[in-house]
């Protein structure tokens, strides 16, 4: 039998041994151990890491309920009110002051040409009757002196309500405290009404002295009476009659605004509203025509010195206010002094209720047109 060497049979043993286990690596035992270790602290490391911010969270948590009051729910901050502007209202007379001069302008202008281009048949009638002798009225005379008429309305009613606000206005604002013993807003009305047919008298008195010539059949046409005027004075004579002018339309303005808005405020009073167009028509007339029946001998009086001529002798008829009262009372019969009555309350009843309606009126819409805050706005 051969003689097997020990050595050759551990080597062998030891290569059968690895054959069987598989193929070699060439890796060292150092080499496996270092990734293995790297693999695990990156494995421990991500674990650690989640561990940590889960309990973070967890005691975040805790100590936030442990240590705190849950809080209440906090409204939102309210906003700020802020002051809200008056409501605008035509209730009243103070409404006008938010016109401005312009305004007030076109407005007296256009209301006063509507009411005396209405009522101007019914102004000839009258005029005609309280003529000298009277004079009857046919409807073909009722538009004599119509375009003198129509030529100075505009411009008169436009210095009566400017010159009529604006002293209303100045007055109210004049010691405001001062009270009267509650007599203020009636004085306040006289006065402004007073300076405002005062300022109209400028401009009515020659508009009176061409067309009720015209109207009475002293002159053909306004041309022919203005003529006649300058021929017999000059500028003066058309002013002729100022003064009783001044006395009638000056009470019968102060009057007829007063009663206008004494009835006005009682009707607010009762209704709790401002007039309507109708309302303000019917308050207009009434208080018209009350003013036109105090003030009818003076009106008498007034129409006789501006139709007075020179008679045979060169002499006036008249020679002033009162010796026109006493002349026409002594000769004619008190009743003369109220000529004309029905024919002057039909015209002035009227004349108040148009004026002051269409005044208004417009005046309302021109605020209207600038928006509901009108009140609120400049001028």
């Amino acid at each position: 039998e051969p003689c097997v060497c020990p050595r050759h049979t551990s080597a062998s043993r030891t290569g059968s041994a690895r054959g069987a286990k598989g193929p070699s690596t060439d890796q060292t035992p150092h080499d496996m151990f270092s990734r293995r270790t790297v693999a695990l602290w990156a494995l421990a490391a991500v674990l650690l890491v989640a561990v940590v911010a889960a309990e973070g969270g967890q005691g975040a948590a805790g100590e936030g309920g442990a240590g705190k009051q849950p809080e209440e729910p906090v409204d939102p901050p309210k906003p700020k009110k802020t002051a809200r502007a008056p409501a605008c209202s035509f209730k009243g007379n103070t409404w006008k002051n938010s016109l401005s001069q312009t305004e007030k302008m076109w407005a007296g202008s256009l209301a006063r040409l509507c009411a005396q281009t209405l009522l101007h048949p019914l102004d000839t009638i009258r005029t005609r009757r309280q003529a000298s002798g009277g004079l009857t009225t046919t409807p073909r005379d009722m538009l004599k002196g119509l375009v003198p008429q129509m030529l100075g309305a505009m411009p008169a009613g436009a210095l009566q309500f400017i010159a009529y606000e604006q002293t209303k206005t100045e007055l109210n604002q004049l010691y405001p405290n001062c009270t009267l013993g509650g007599l203020r807003p009636h004085l306040t009305e006289i006065c402004s009404a007073a300076v405002g047919a005062a300022a109209a008298s400028l401009v009515r008195v020659p508009q009176e002295r061409v067309k009720q010539p015209v109207q009475a059949d002293l002159y053909p046409n306004m041309l022919a009476a203005i003529k006649a005027n300058l021929k017999s004075g000059g500028l003066k004579s058309f002013y002729t009659g100022f003064t009783a002018t001044i006395l009638r339309d000056i009470p019968w303005n102060t009057l007829s605004f007063f009663f206008f808005n004494l009835f006005k405020n009682a009707y607010e009073a009762m209704t709790k509203y401002a007039p309507g167009q109708r309302d303000t028509m019917v308050i207009g007339a009434v208080g018209g025509a009350l003013a036109a029946v105090i003030m009818t001998p003076v009106d008498v009086v007034k129409t006789r010195l501006m139709l007075q001529k020179p008679g045979a002798d060169g002499k006036l008829p008249y020679l002033g206010i009162a010796h026109a009262l006493l002349k026409i009372s002594k000769e004619e019969g008190p009743g003369a002094l109220m000529k004309g009555l029905s024919p002057r309350m039909a015209y002035l009843g009227p004349l108040a209720a148009i004026t002051m309606s269409i005044y208004e009126k417009i005046g309302k819409k021109m605020l209207m047109d600038k928006g509901p805050n009108w009140c609120n706005k400049k001028k």
